[in-house]
């Protein structure tokens, strides 16, 4: 009888905050798939405000989540906003 593969679980991940973004990291190298779900496309590091010059270059404060999960080959980024949970 043939063995199929396993099927890697599903992690999904609301929202790319400092937990969101943590919680991919820790993931990387484990056997999941990863989805991550968040209304924008960057990660706005808000405690910059305040040691920035009164008006902050967006670049200063914020990075695109594909580019910080860049190395991350199971995740999958997606735009958009959850409404529910079943």
């Amino acid at each position: 009888m043939e063995k199929r593969p396993a099927r890697m679980p599903n992690v999904v991940i609301v929202g790319a905050g400092f937990g969101g973004l943590e919680a991919a990291k820790l993931l990387v190298d484990e056997p999941v798939r990863m989805t991550v779900i968040d209304r924008t496309n960057h990660h706005l590091f808000q405690p910059c405000f305040t040691r920035l010059r009164p008006r902050p270059f967006p670049a200063d404060i914020a990075a695109p989540i594909r580019g910080i999960l860049g190395r991350c080959k199971n995740t999958e980024v997606i735009l958009a906003e959850v409404k529910s949970v079943t």
